[in-house]
């Protein structure tokens, strides 16, 4: 454990020296075009004990490296974009590390008619949780929750995003969010398939979040609530989902973050290897702004209709340093993972973050 301490803790220093305040743009010479530019990094230490096992595995790896483009294009046109090299670094089961594979994370091109409606297209995260729809730079722990994108490989998505459009709206003085689509879900052998169908709908009593990304903790710099629902179907597959999201800034500068979901899997016998189940998340945190720091506590579970399934959960809770913000960060956190009828597991995880944009 020493050792990973001591390698992580150089990592942080090295991705500290990066510049990360600055923002990168690039504007054109009558101004009505403007792109910005920025990075993420996520260097990331862990030893895990599987559950029924008595054997630790150690990595040091990069968790995630981005590349981000984002801005506009006119008044009305919009784009993001990233890229992404995930758990780079990371030793695999055949005994080898993963490779320096950089994969298209988002697109979205966005038409704005007005704050009403607006129409995403590209690929996109598909509309459902809180959880699932947070930025990666702004969790308030180490990521999302465990059991946050079950569906994705039956859907064949791709970490949560799926090809297609999306129409997203604020009504009722931004309090009311809307989000609704088709997206191309699983094609099946012969491609002939109905579209996967996505929403989710969501209201603010205070703030509203009204990014294409949630924001995740703002640590106090902003009032967000949030009681939403949604889900996506394709053929007889379902997941629903619903969910409670507070960022509230407390006197003296402070800051309590909790949220909370619910999510119902069920592939039907479209998606026969997602078997009917419900997952659980909670987390909370409290913001010291003082001091930089946030205790945080996790838990997460998977409940199998089927009796005769091993259910899972896992219970985190670790410490947050924000030296500067998401801008720069350091977490370390300590999970005990357990299955019905198996031995606990363990698990040491360690993170730095740099991110810029």
């Amino acid at each position: 454990m020493k050792r990973l301490v001591t390698c992580v803790w150089a990592a942080a220093a090295l991705l500290a020296a990066a510049p990360a305040s600055a923002q990168w743009q690039m504007v054109s010479a009558d101004g009505s075009t403007k792109l910005n530019f920025g990075v993420l990094a996520q260097m990331q230490a862990e030893e895990l004990q599987p559950v029924n096992t008595e054997d630790w595995q150690q990595n040091v790896f990069v968790r995630r490296f981005r590349i981000i483009v984002g801005g506009k294009v006119n008044d009305r046109i919009s784009l993001f974009a990233d890229t992404d090299v995930p758990n780079l670094g990371k030793g695999l089961s055949t005994g080898r590390k993963q490779d320096n594979t950089m994969i298209l994370q988002d697109l979205a091109l966005t038409y704005t008619v007005r704050s009403e409606f607006k129409v995403d297209a590209g690929m996109l995260l598909v509309p459902g949780s809180h959880n699932g729809l947070q930025s990666a730079a702004t969790h308030l722990t180490l990521d999302y929750g465990p059991y946050s994108f079950l569906q994705g490989d039956s859907t064949q998505s791709k970490v949560g995003r799926d090809y297609g459009v999306l129409a997203r709206g604020y009504l009722g003085d931004r309090h009311l969010e809307y989000r609704a689509g088709l997206l191309q879900g699983a094609r099946g052998a012969d491609a002939r398939q109905p579209f996967r169908g996505a929403f989710r709908v969501a209201y603010y009593p205070f703030e509203p979040d009204t990014g294409l990304l949630y924001t995740g903790t703002t640590l106090g710099k902003r009032r967000i609530w949030s009681f939403g629902a949604g889900g996506d179907v394709q053929r007889d597959y379902r997941t629903l989902s619903a969910d409670v999201f507070v960022d509230q800034p407390v006197a003296g500068g402070d800051a309590f973050t909790m949220q909370v979901y619910v999510t119902k899997y069920d592939g039907g016998e479209w998606f026969p290897g997602l078997v009917e189940q419900t997952a659980i998340m909670a987390e909370a945190g409290w913001y010291f702004h003082q001091a930089k720091i946030t205790p945080f506590v996790q838990y997460s579970s998977r409940d199998y209709a089927d009796a005769a399934k091993a259910d899972e959960s896992k219970v985190l809770g670790g410490l947050a340093w924000w030296e500067s913000g998401h801008k720069f960060n350091v977490k370390a956190a300590y999970a005990v993972l357990t299955r019905d009828k198996s031995d606990d597991g363990r698990q040491f995880v360690l993170q730095a973050q740099v991110f810029a944009y």
